[in-house]
């Protein structure tokens, strides 16, 4: 093994190892930008989203109702301790001469308020402030202006945790109380609260994934077996239908390609009737012609050779005997067309050695001196060599009849295939002609409608390549002239009959004269 094969072996390697996760999700039906990952993708977005509005509403919902609640109830508890122990805190706005009695009447309504769950500051002229919790005794300086004019609330945090501050002034005595309520329960309820919207989405998550996977296998199935009905289709087997269920649009498509299936068959019958009296013409004609033909030739030949007619007889006998070959030669390509396109062509495939072959068919034509061959002494194949002589025939013949001399016949040998190609040096084929070149009855040269090829030569020629597994391309070579190349299996392939049965539509692609020159890479980069 080469450094190239060895290196075009890693480089395949490598993108196999690459591609692999890709293939097998195309196997699994995993395109990544199909319908399924699309429709997954929807649904868990509308899932997602659904529960996250579902949450965040519920969340701000229920957090506004605690929080109403909470203030509401911290205003009702404050008004109540007002009531319930307004003579001793109106005691507090008292002398300064009963400053221990009234502090000691604080402190004790201070705990007993605190005992019902509230931090408590009472601030008094006459004993100062009395807090239940040391470290819930700082009250901002503009929230005990905004109390002294009436109740008022704010919230606040405090070592981390959120409290409702409520405060108000108790007059005519100027004692102001200050009371903070914990809302950590409610903040707690909120966090099982997003907890419990989390798991909804995911759960939400996981039952998108579960409908998505019905829903696309409701979609993809009827869709995969249109796909593969159309495959059929594409291949020939125009009785395949699919089968309709229902009545939404996967059903019309279904119904619409049963439709399309059935005019596609009507139409194939209709073309292949058509094509079979066309062909039952030809040859019913080509082969009444034959007949008196072959008596026409006879009687062109004699009259040929009469020494003493007028130059006036000797013209029009020479002028029909040459028409009259003209027209045998073009009922014998029209027979042969007409078996080829039957699929009654057939093939002797026998061992022979190809430059032989080469050197038999120019010399038999008088082309020794015009074509130059170049090729191996020995080469052996196996072929028809009398349907290879007719294609080695064409080649040559056109390339000396619109080319330009010398022309250049070259063999190339490869492991699995033989490149025979047919070069002249003349102004080479029109652009427009080549995607014809090989049709039936086509000349790139308009003007020679009168010459005397029937235009059958290069498309019997493209027949029996396909008969051999072979193929048969043109083009220009840039320092100018045609290159035609033939391209021949050097050994049949195993179990292959060349003279195989082709399906309808290749041969009614065959019998309009509709050929691709376009030929596959490797052997036309080899051919350059």
């Amino acid at each position: 093994m080469n450094r190239r094969e060895r290196r075009e072996q890693t480089n395949a390697e490598r993108r196999a190892g690459v591609g692999w996760w890709r293939r097998g999700l195309h196997r699994r039906g995993w395109r990544l930008g199909g319908i399924r990952p699309r429709l997954f993708a929807g649904f868990a977005a509308v899932a997602v989203i659904t529960a996250i509005i579902i949450t965040s509403a519920s969340y701000y919902l229920t957090r506004a109702v605690m929080l109403d609640k909470a203030q509401q109830t911290a205003v009702s508890n404050l008004t109540d301790d007002f009531n319930a122990y307004g003579g001793q805190l109106q005691a507090g706005g008292t002398a300064a001469s009963q400053e221990a009695a009234i502090a000691n009447s604080l402190h004790q309504v201070v705990n007993t308020i605190a005992k019902n769950g509230d931090a408590v500051v009472i601030i008094s002229p006459a004993a100062g402030t009395i807090w239940s919790n040391s470290n819930l005794d700082d009250v901002p300086a503009d929230f005990k202006t905004a109390a002294k004019k009436s109740m008022v609330q704010e919230r606040t945090s405090i070592g981390g945790t959120t409290y409702i501050l409520t405060g108000a002034t108790l007059q005519p005595s100027g004692v102001q109380m200050y009371t903070y309520t914990d809302l950590s329960q409610e903040q707690h309820v909120l966090d099982n609260l997003v907890l419990i919207g989390a798991v909804s989405t995911l759960l939400a998550l996981i039952g998108a994934t579960v409908v998505a996977f019905f829903a696309s296998r409701n979609i993809l199935l009827p869709i995969r077996r249109l796909g593969m009905a159309a495959r059929r289709l594409g291949r020939g087997e125009l009785e395949v239908r699919l089968e309709v269920n229902g009545s939404d649009e996967l059903a019309d498509v279904s119904r619409t390609f049963n439709e399309t299936a059935r005019a596609l068959a009507f139409s194939m019958e209709e073309l292949r009737a058509m094509d079979a009296a066309s062909r039952r013409f030809v040859a019913d004609v080509s082969h009444e012609l034959r007949t008196p033909l072959t008596a026409m030739t006879a009687v062109t030949e004699v009259l040929e050779d009469v020494e003493d007619a007028d130059p006036t007889t000797v013209s029009a006998a020479h002028l029909i005997a040459n028409e009259t070959k003209r027209l045998a030669r073009l009922v014998e390509d029209l027979m042969e067309i007409s078996r080829m396109d039957a699929g009654t062509a057939g093939m002797r495939v026998e061992d022979v050695n190809l430059p032989e072959l080469i050197e038999a068919t120019i010399e038999a034509r008088g082309w020794s001196e015009k074509v130059r061959v170049r090729a191996p002494r020995v080469l052996p194949v196996q072929v028809d060599a009398r349907r290879v002589d007719v294609v080695l025939a064409n080649l040559c013949g056109n390339a000396l009849k619109h080319g330009g001399e010398p022309v250049e016949l070259t063999v190339r040998a490869y492991a699995e295939e033989l490149l025979i190609e047919v070069a002249d040096n003349g102004p080479g084929i029109p652009q427009d002609a080549l995607p014809h070149i090989f049709e039936r009855f086509y000349k790139a040269d308009k003007a020679r409608g009168r010459s005397e090829g029937s235009g059958l030569g290069l498309a019997i020629a493209w027949e029996n390549a396909r008969l051999h597994n072979g193929e048969l391309s043109a083009r220009n070579r840039p320092e100018g002239g045609a290159v035609f190349t033939f391209r021949l299996p050097r050994h049949p392939s195993a179990g292959e009959d060349p003279d195989h049965e082709v399906s309808a539509t290749e041969r009614l692609l065959s019998a309009s004269g509709h050929h691709d020159t376009r030929q596959r890479d490797h052997w036309e980069a080899r051919a350059r």
